[in-house]
Protein backbone atom coordinates (compact mmCIF):
# COMPACT_ATOMS: atom_id res chain seq x y z
CA UNK A 1 0.00 0.00 0.00
CA UNK A 2 2.78 2.08 1.46
CA UNK A 3 4.41 1.44 -2.44
CA UNK A 4 1.04 2.36 -4.43
CA UNK A 5 0.75 5.77 -2.43
CA UNK A 6 4.35 6.42 -3.41
CA UNK A 7 3.82 5.63 -6.36
CA UNK A 8 0.70 7.29 -7.51
CA UNK A 9 -0.08 9.57 -4.46
CA UNK A 10 0.95 12.65 -6.03
CA UNK A 11 -1.25 12.17 -9.34
CA UNK A 12 -4.36 11.23 -6.51
CA UNK A 13 -3.56 14.63 -5.10
CA UNK A 14 -3.20 15.98 -8.32
CA UNK A 15 -6.47 14.93 -10.06
CA UNK A 16 -7.74 14.70 -6.62
CA UNK A 17 -7.44 18.71 -6.16
CA UNK A 18 -9.13 19.05 -9.71
CA UNK A 19 -12.42 17.54 -8.90
CA UNK A 20 -12.87 18.05 -4.72
CA UNK A 21 -9.54 20.26 -3.15
CA UNK A 22 -10.31 20.30 0.30
CA UNK A 23 -10.39 16.28 1.68
CA UNK A 24 -7.64 15.91 -0.85
CA UNK A 25 -5.31 18.31 0.50
CA UNK A 26 -6.21 17.80 3.81
CA UNK A 27 -5.13 13.94 3.31
CA UNK A 28 -1.84 14.86 0.88
CA UNK A 29 -0.99 16.69 3.88
CA UNK A 30 -0.87 13.77 6.66
CA UNK A 31 0.52 11.53 3.87
CA UNK A 32 3.21 13.77 3.87
CA UNK A 33 3.40 13.48 7.64
CA UNK A 34 3.78 10.00 7.31
CA UNK A 35 6.19 10.41 4.58
CA UNK A 36 4.44 9.26 1.18
CA UNK A 37 5.92 12.02 -0.41
CA UNK A 38 7.51 15.56 0.77
CA UNK A 39 5.22 18.35 1.77
CA UNK A 40 6.50 21.33 -1.47
CA UNK A 41 5.40 18.00 -3.74
CA UNK A 42 2.48 17.92 -2.56
CA UNK A 43 1.55 21.62 -2.17
CA UNK A 44 3.15 22.32 -5.77
CA UNK A 45 0.94 19.62 -7.17
CA UNK A 46 -1.98 20.20 -5.24
CA UNK A 47 -1.65 23.92 -6.54
CA UNK A 48 -1.26 22.73 -10.00
CA UNK A 49 -4.40 20.43 -9.66
CA UNK A 50 -6.53 23.60 -8.83
CA UNK A 51 -5.37 26.10 -11.07
CA UNK A 52 -5.85 23.55 -14.42
CA UNK A 53 -9.46 22.56 -12.59
CA UNK A 54 -10.16 25.69 -12.06
CA UNK A 55 -9.04 26.60 -15.67
CA UNK A 56 -11.14 23.46 -17.11
CA UNK A 57 -14.47 25.42 -15.13
CA UNK A 58 -13.41 28.58 -16.74
CA UNK A 59 -13.16 27.65 -20.55
CA UNK A 60 -16.34 25.42 -19.81
CA UNK A 61 -18.24 28.74 -18.98
CA UNK A 62 -16.34 31.08 -21.47
CA UNK A 63 -17.09 28.33 -24.64
CA UNK A 64 -20.35 26.68 -23.77
CA UNK A 65 -22.04 29.96 -22.46
CA UNK A 66 -25.65 28.71 -22.83
CA UNK A 67 -25.08 25.15 -21.83
CA UNK A 68 -23.03 26.18 -18.77
CA UNK A 69 -25.52 28.47 -17.42
CA UNK A 70 -28.20 26.06 -17.38
CA UNK A 71 -25.81 23.66 -15.23
CA UNK A 72 -27.92 22.68 -12.15
CA UNK A 73 -25.37 23.18 -9.26
CA UNK A 74 -24.09 26.19 -11.46
CA UNK A 75 -27.87 27.46 -11.17
CA UNK A 76 -28.05 26.87 -6.87
CA UNK A 77 -24.82 28.50 -6.59
CA UNK A 78 -25.10 31.73 -8.61
CA UNK A 79 -27.07 33.34 -5.86
CA UNK A 80 -23.85 33.04 -4.04
CA UNK A 81 -21.52 33.97 -6.46
CA UNK A 82 -23.86 36.99 -7.32
CA UNK A 83 -23.57 38.24 -3.48
CA UNK A 84 -19.87 37.36 -2.78
CA UNK A 85 -18.66 39.14 -6.04
CA UNK A 86 -20.88 42.41 -4.99
CA UNK A 87 -19.42 42.49 -1.79
CA UNK A 88 -15.75 41.92 -2.06
CA UNK A 89 -15.11 41.55 -6.29
CA UNK A 90 -12.34 39.90 -7.63
CA UNK A 91 -10.99 38.90 -4.28
CA UNK A 92 -14.01 36.08 -4.11
CA UNK A 93 -11.93 34.19 -6.41
CA UNK A 94 -9.90 33.89 -3.31
CA UNK A 95 -13.06 33.13 -1.37
CA UNK A 96 -14.52 30.87 -2.76
CA UNK A 97 -12.17 28.26 -2.19
CA UNK A 98 -13.38 28.01 1.35
CA UNK A 99 -17.27 27.68 0.79
CA UNK A 100 -18.21 24.50 0.12
CA UNK A 101 -19.73 23.89 -3.86
CA UNK A 102 -18.93 27.25 -4.82
CA UNK A 103 -15.34 26.52 -6.33
CA UNK A 104 -16.15 25.02 -9.45
CA UNK A 105 -19.34 27.11 -9.74
CA UNK A 106 -17.76 30.58 -9.44
CA UNK A 107 -15.50 29.30 -12.15
CA UNK A 108 -17.75 28.88 -14.54
CA UNK A 109 -19.05 31.92 -13.62
CA UNK A 110 -16.00 34.01 -13.96
CA UNK A 111 -15.98 32.34 -17.86
CA UNK A 112 -19.43 33.22 -18.17
CA UNK A 113 -18.99 36.58 -17.65
CA UNK A 114 -15.86 36.87 -19.83
CA UNK A 115 -14.01 38.29 -17.20
CA UNK A 116 -10.65 37.79 -19.09
CA UNK A 117 -8.35 34.29 -18.59
CA UNK A 118 -5.42 35.92 -17.99
CA UNK A 119 -6.51 37.87 -15.17
CA UNK A 120 -8.67 35.26 -13.67
CA UNK A 121 -5.75 32.37 -14.31
CA UNK A 122 -3.29 35.03 -12.19
CA UNK A 123 -5.62 35.62 -9.54
CA UNK A 124 -6.65 31.77 -9.50
CA UNK A 125 -3.05 31.01 -9.34
CA UNK A 126 -2.71 33.05 -6.59
CA UNK A 127 -5.95 31.94 -4.08
CA UNK A 128 -4.47 28.00 -5.03
CA UNK A 129 -1.64 28.69 -3.64
CA UNK A 130 -3.11 30.19 -0.20
CA UNK A 131 -5.87 27.40 -0.47
CA UNK A 132 -3.08 24.54 -1.18
CA UNK A 133 -0.82 26.13 1.52
CA UNK A 134 -3.31 26.08 4.52
CA UNK A 135 -5.17 22.84 4.07
CA UNK A 136 -1.86 21.22 2.95
CA UNK A 137 -0.21 22.51 5.62
CA UNK A 138 -3.49 21.84 8.41
CA UNK A 139 -3.13 18.54 7.60
CA UNK A 140 0.68 17.91 7.97
CA UNK A 141 0.07 20.00 11.24
CA UNK A 142 -2.21 17.85 12.64
CA UNK A 143 -2.14 14.55 11.30
CA UNK A 144 -2.50 12.60 14.44
CA UNK A 145 -5.51 14.66 15.40
CA UNK A 146 -6.60 13.64 11.42
CA UNK A 147 -5.84 10.42 11.39
CA UNK A 148 -7.68 9.54 14.63
CA UNK A 149 -10.67 11.25 12.95
CA UNK A 150 -10.40 8.86 9.90
CA UNK A 151 -10.26 6.17 12.20
CA UNK A 152 -13.12 7.23 14.36
CA UNK A 153 -15.17 7.51 10.75
CA UNK A 154 -14.21 4.54 10.06
CA UNK A 155 -15.95 2.58 13.06
CA UNK A 156 -18.71 5.26 13.01
CA UNK A 157 -19.30 4.14 8.78
CA UNK A 158 -19.35 0.17 9.98
CA UNK A 159 -21.68 0.77 12.60
CA UNK A 160 -23.71 2.90 10.34
CA UNK A 161 -23.50 0.14 7.86
CA UNK A 162 -24.85 -2.58 10.07
CA UNK A 163 -27.83 -0.11 10.93
CA UNK A 164 -28.35 -0.15 7.84
CA UNK A 165 -28.41 -3.76 7.10
CA UNK A 166 -30.83 -4.45 10.26
CA UNK A 167 -33.23 -1.63 9.26
CA UNK A 168 -33.08 -2.76 5.69
CA UNK A 169 -33.96 -6.53 7.26
CA UNK A 170 -36.46 -5.81 9.22
CA UNK A 171 -38.38 -3.81 6.47
CA UNK A 172 -38.28 -6.97 4.17
CA UNK A 173 -39.59 -9.20 6.95
CA UNK A 174 -42.28 -6.70 7.80
CA UNK A 175 -43.45 -6.20 4.40
CA UNK A 176 -43.25 -10.13 3.73
CA UNK A 177 -45.47 -10.98 6.75
CA UNK A 178 -47.73 -8.47 5.81
CA UNK A 179 -48.31 -9.75 2.38
CA UNK A 180 -48.17 -13.07 3.48
CA UNK A 181 -51.06 -12.16 6.26
CA UNK A 182 -53.07 -10.33 3.33
CA UNK A 183 -52.65 -13.83 0.94
CA UNK A 184 -54.27 -15.81 3.86
CA UNK A 185 -56.84 -13.32 4.38
CA UNK A 186 -57.93 -12.98 0.79
CA UNK A 187 -57.54 -17.08 0.42
CA UNK A 188 -59.70 -17.61 3.89
CA UNK A 189 -62.21 -15.18 2.67
CA UNK A 190 -62.22 -17.32 -1.24
CA UNK A 191 -63.11 -20.13 0.96
CA UNK A 192 -66.02 -18.70 2.99
CA UNK A 193 -67.58 -17.53 0.18
CA UNK A 194 -67.57 -20.66 -1.59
Amino acid sequence: MYELLQRYGLWAVFFGTMIEGDLTLLFAGVLARAGVFALEEAMLVGMMGGFVGDSLSYLIGARFREQAGKLQFFVRSRPRIEKLMRKFGVLSVFIVKYVYGLRTASAIFWGLAQFGYVKFALLTLASCAVWVGILAGLGFSFATGIEKLIGDLHRIQIVLLVAVIIIATVYIITRFERRVIEEEKEFFSKEKDE
